[in-house]
């Protein structure tokens, strides 16, 4: 399994959770209104940052292609992802990802809301870095 990290710009919070979850999150904010701007790759030790970035997408690559996604779009994100929890249909969005996980545990669709609202809780405090986690 997979598993994408999220690291706050501060570098004192985190977030994971499974590729599959975190492209459910990204298809679920554009659904409900999310523009993205696109990411900027961080820099490598001794390069220096660019004045204008080429902005990529928000596939994470490996540790060492870490990802920003800046503070303003995080926030946007999260507000359509609140939109998305005020939706009729958000739970079987839920259930349908939830299905194509083939995950059958009783508590599979509370445990996905609650990581919606965990990331949107993360996505609020700024900008973060993604990247495929180094523990696959």
């Amino acid at each position: 399994m997979r598993v994408v990290q999220l690291t706050a710009a501060s570098g004192d919070d985190e977030f994971t959770c499974t590729l599959a979850d975190w492209n459910f999150i990204r298809d679920l904010g554009l659904t409900f209104g999310w523009h993205p701007t696109g990411t900027t790759y961080l820099p490598q030790q001794g390069q220096r940052a660019r004045h204008n970035p080429i902005k990529h997408d928000y596939q994470p690559g490996d540790s060492q292609d870490r990802k920003r996604v800046e503070a303003a779009d995080s926030a946007r994100w999260a507000a359509a992802l609140e939109e998305a929890k005020r939706s009729p249909f958000i739970s079987g969005m839920l259930r349908k990802h939830i299905q194509q996980r083939e995950e059958s545990r009783p508590d599979a669709e509370p445990s996905l809301h609650s990581q919606v609202q965990r990331f949107i809780e993360f996505a609020r405090r700024g900008a973060f870095t993604i990247a495929l986690s180094d523990t696959n």
